[in-house]
């Protein structure tokens, strides 16, 4: 993005955040294209406008497009929650989906690499504890330890699930059903 592309998207989030600041904080990120799209909608009836007519409508805004801007915030919200619960579903169905073939296959591949990856970690865990590495090679055994413990979690979440993602899913699924949608 060049830097005055920058300076107007930094302008436009500026003008954004007093009505809507979800809106404007997306501005900032990935889903910027998404955000332009939303308010242009809200303030002009179709999403093909450019940012700087978008800046200078939110300039004049009129107390019912302020109000249209507020409303496309909870629909753009909702719309980011629907997607994470859509997200988290779709993660668990597919490690469901894991297990139940390898109950299918009675597969013991799965099981057998899963207990050598955490047989691993603990190996190697030990090693760096019980003695003194040769010299030079503790970047070697540190890489080695931060790769085992990525996949030992991952083990562990295959075979018991992630507490951390289910308790986010809880949460976005209580803020959806909430009457306000507030957290």
């Amino acid at each position: 993005m060049s830097e005055e592309k920058k300076k107007a998207r930094g302008r436009l989030k500026r003008a954004v955040a007093g009505a809507a600041p979800e809106l404007a904080r997306a501005l900032g990120g990935p889903l910027a294209g998404a955000a332009v799209e939303t308010i242009a909608k809200a303030l002009f009836g179709e999403k093909d406008a450019g940012e700087a007519d978008i800046e200078k409508a939110l300039q004049r805004a009129s107390p019912e497009q302020r109000a249209a801007l507020r409303r496309a915030e909870l629909e753009f919200r909702a719309a980011l929650r629907t997607a994470a619960v859509e997200e988290a579903r779709i993660a668990a169905d597919d490690r469901a989906d894991a297990r139940a073939r390898e109950r299918a296959m009675r597969d013991r591949a799965p099981a057998a690499l899963g207990g050598l990856i955490i047989g691993g970690f603990f190996i190697v865990l030990a090693a760096m504890i019980a003695q003194r590495l040769p010299p030079g090679a503790e970047t070697e055994f540190s890489i080695m330890l931060g790769a085992l413990a990525t996949m030992t979690a991952a083990v562990v979440n295959y075979y018991f699930g992630s507490s951390a993602g289910s308790k986010e899913k809880t949460r976005l699924l209580s803020r959806e059903r909430s009457p306000d949608g507030a957290a």
